[in-house]
């Protein structure tokens, strides 16, 4: 039976489960049981997961000391350790994502997305000395259960700054920063076969979206565009039928060339400082395997404004190549065939922002402000009409 028949049944039991929970509301206290939110969370549950490689370090107590709502459920903890975890200097203030409510797991765990999150945390992480961006303590998705955990440090803690999009214009600086990060990571898993061995349980991007789309996310991209009507260039208004198709179609070229490791959801909202003020990336919940162009058309687009972009783009682009070869990849892509990469890969953020522009009822609640979510669209929306995005694909 096909994933699309077996929705129905699948939604049914999360919704089960969510109400289960809030009828009998789950005290998780082993390393192995997952929680589904953080009032679940105990001290004997963190110190299985925090403690266990230190003899006769505890929890004592912990509290919840701030946090907010979006695709995902975000917690800070500040936690207190007997003598022997305070010897040994375990993390005192830490900072939880979880899909706790109803609409985080029809979308993110049956989605797939907090099991592709996990193997990030756990897998990639820690030989990635070179990323500004936090570390887990421990990341677990139950897809028994329909939960999901990851408990990382707080970065916020510790001088670290999460600025507001809407607030804050980036620099050049800031964005050749994006540029170096992106880099590194994608050259430290270029063609690596590590992509085929404990990591293949990674999706392709054509694989991830491809289980979005079973969610109905496509029918929510063409509610999108209706919504943003007056915000579309006309000329990129008038192909609108093409759009929703060309995502798939970009996607499998995105698949079949030199892959790496992907971020995928590189907008400015999942940029952060370190306390020097350099840009970090963090929220690693739609990790994939696929081609560069896609993170670096994405990031471009979206983060600039569109004067900006046009004046620095091919300068970039430059950078990002040049950058690739610092880091250690033996033949990175010629500068025609990175432009052209470049124009075909803007398809993902078209899908990421109308989905979002078109949510229902069965997405979480607040994924994104409008007001973000509006500029995003009127920059993705340039890029396609400046760069003929649609007949790149031909």
């Amino acid at each position: 039976m096909g994933a699309k028949l077996t929705l129905p049944l699948l939604a049914a039991r999360v919704t089960g489960n969510h109400l289960r929970e809030k009828v009998r509301p789950v005290r998780v206290t082993r390393a192995d049981e997952t929680p589904p939110n953080v009032r679940a969370i105990t001290p004997q549950w963190l110190t299985a997961v925090l403690c266990a490689g230190v003899p006769g370090a505890a929890v004592e107590r912990f509290e919840v000391v701030g946090g907010s709502d979006g695709t995902s459920s975000r917690r800070a903890l500040r936690v207190e350790y007997n003598s022997a975890g305070v010897a040994a200097k375990l993390p005192e203030r830490l900072f939880t994502k979880s899909a706790s409510t109803l609409g985080s797991r029809l979308f993110l765990v049956l989605g797939g997305v907090t099991e592709t999150e996990s193997i990030f945390y756990n897998q990639v992480r820690p030989g990635l000395d070179g990323l500004r961006s936090p570390r887990a303590f421990h990341a677990a998705s139950d897809g028994r259960r329909f939960r999901s955990i990851v408990l990382m440090e707080d970065l916020a803690a510790v001088g670290w700054t999460f600025p507001d999009p809407m607030k804050e214009r980036l620099s050049r600086r800031d964005v050749e920063d994006m540029i170096d990060q992106m880099a590194y990571f994608h050259a430290s898993f270029w063609d690596s076969p590590r992509l085929r061995a404990d990591l293949a349980k990674l999706p392709t991007t054509e694989q991830f979206q491809a289980r979005l789309n079973d969610l109905g996310i496509e029918r929510r991209a063409r509610v999108g565009i209706e919504r943003v009507r007056d915000l579309t260039p006309p000329a990129v208004y008038r192909r609108k039928a093409e759009l929703v198709p060309a995502v798939m179609r970009s996607l499998r070229l995105n698949s079949t060339g030199t892959p790496t490791l992907l971020h995928q959801d590189v907008h400015q909202g999942n940029w952060l400082r370190d306390p020097e003020g350099r840009m970090g990336l963090y929220d690693w919940q739609c990790v994939a395997r696929g081609e560069w162009a896609l993170d670096l058309s994405y990031a471009l687009s979206v983060n600039l404004p569109t004067e900006e972009r046009r004046a620095w783009e091919q300068d970039l682009l430059d950078r990002y190549l040049w950058r690739l070869g610092e880091e250690g990849v033996p033949k990175p892509p010629t500068k025609d065939e990175a432009l052209l990469r470049y124009r075909q890969q803007q398809f993902h953020i078209v899908m990421f922002t109308l989905l979002t522009i078109g949510a229902g009822r069965l997405q979480p609640a607040g994924m994104q402000p409008m007001d973000y979510m509006h500029r995003a669209w009127q920059r993705v929306a340039a890029f396609l009409d400046d760069h003929d995005c649609l007949d790149s694909l031909r």
